[in-house]
């Protein structure tokens, strides 16, 4: 499929586990991505050049992918955080446009991230580290320490965590994410709050079960005082860990205010969302935050309730020409994969996208889309 330029006139890669938002986002903010991602979907392809790495390479397949292209400034999406190391090899010939290998080692640490919040007087999740005791199986969930869109998270079923997991104490309320950009140089204020979304979290809906990251609906409005904690914790986070570009702080809103429960730090699946219901481009103060050390003056306030969700196959679908009438509605779908795929149940089928008058009329216009596209698969 040809694209709108070529490998050659790019000037940012955009590498992740899923890289359409962020490469769309680069458009926005007139640059020209190159793409490496598990999915290459047919609507990123038409619009950039990009590769599409073998699942059974991940992640590893990234470097060879990168091996190809032009030593390009690289932006990373969701996925690629949690292996600092294979970050520290792509710094040997690339600019980072976002945090990098050193900071992620601190930054995806648990313990660290609620020690920063507690010590700002901040409430997060209890916690148990590896080999320690939870005091009751109830009410505690077990997590992936490196893990993302809520892959591999589980209600506890054990007591004591495993390697490489970690227990957290279950909080109810409404799951929500919080999206800043972040600058070393500005001691006085070293993030900036962009806006908050309501989280999606395995809604059956969209396919999904458990705790899958399903998409946001924004912007979440907040009480002056869930607002004041909120903007606490980003700048609480961004000092501590030295954090640069677009980060994402998730948060369960419950009735006694925030609970902080995990860090993001590089750009999120809200930031699509946020770009939509504010009118501006955050790439473009993401890169002045990385390089210059700028933040924005203030946050654009939001215009228009916005939404995206991921709708999951919930049996094998196999893409065929008429499935190419998807297309069609380019204004309401994303990330569709290319015709001759097959989908296996479990795995994204595509995101839906909307407006609304508010978030109760984004959330019912989603359903509506979601069903209407499953209907194209059947």
């Amino acid at each position: 499929m040809a694209t709108l330029y070529n490998t050659e006139e790019a000037d940012v890669i955009c590498a992740g586990a899923s890289a359409r938002s962020l490469a769309f986002s680069c458009l926005r903010a007139g640059l020209r991505p190159v793409t490496c991602d598990l999915f290459y979907d047919s609507d990123l392809a038409a619009r950039c050049p990009g590769t599409r790495i073998a699942t059974d390479t991940w992640p590893e397949g990234i470097l060879d992918a990168l091996e190809q292209l032009p030593p390009l400034p690289v932006i990373y999406s969701g996925g690629l955080e949690n292996h600092p190391d294979l970050i520290s090899r792509i710094e040997n010939r690339h600019e980072i446009l976002g945090n990098g290998s050193a900071v992620l080692a601190r930054a995806l640490d648990p313990s660290a991230l609620n020690g920063c919040l507690a010590r700002a007087g901040l409430t997060v999740a209890e916690i148990r580290q590896t080999g320690e005791e939870a005091p009751g199986k109830s009410g505690w969930l077990s997590k992936p320490i490196r893990s993302g869109g809520g892959i591999g998270i589980e209600a506890a079923s054990k007591a004591t965590t495993s390697e490489g997991r970690y227990l957290q104490r279950f909080v109810d309320g409404v799951p929500a994410s919080a999206l800043f950009i972040a600058s070393e140089n500005e001691p006085s204020k070293r993030s900036l709050l962009l806006g908050a979304t309501e989280q999606l979290i395995g809604e059956s809906w969209l396919g999904a079960a458990g705790f899958t990251y399903c998409g946001n609906i924004g912007p979440l409005e907040l009480e002056d005082e869930a607002l004041r904690q909120v903007v606490l914790a980003g700048e609480a986070v961004g000092g501590e860990f030295s954090l640069r570009g677009l980060f994402g702080l998730d948060f369960i809103l419950s009735p006694g205010g925030p609970v902080f429960i995990e860090l993001n730090p590089r750009y999120t699946g809200s930031v699509e969302v946020i770009e939509k219901c504010c009118g501006f481009e955050t790439i473009s103060q993401h890169v002045s935050a990385c390089r210059n050390g700028e933040l924005p003056s203030i946050a654009l306030p939001p215009s228009r309730a916005c939404a995206k969700a991921i709708l999951f196959a919930e049996t094998p679908v196999a893409l065929s020409a008429s499935h190419a009438l998807v297309e069609e509605n380019a204004a309401t779908v994303a990330d569709i994969p290319a015709i001759g795929e097959t989908i296996e149940p479990g795995s994204p089928l595509l995101t839906v996208l909307t407006e609304g008058s508010d978030l109760a009329n984004c959330e019912a216009n989603l359903v509506r889309l979601a069903r209407e596209a499953r209907a194209l698969f059947e």
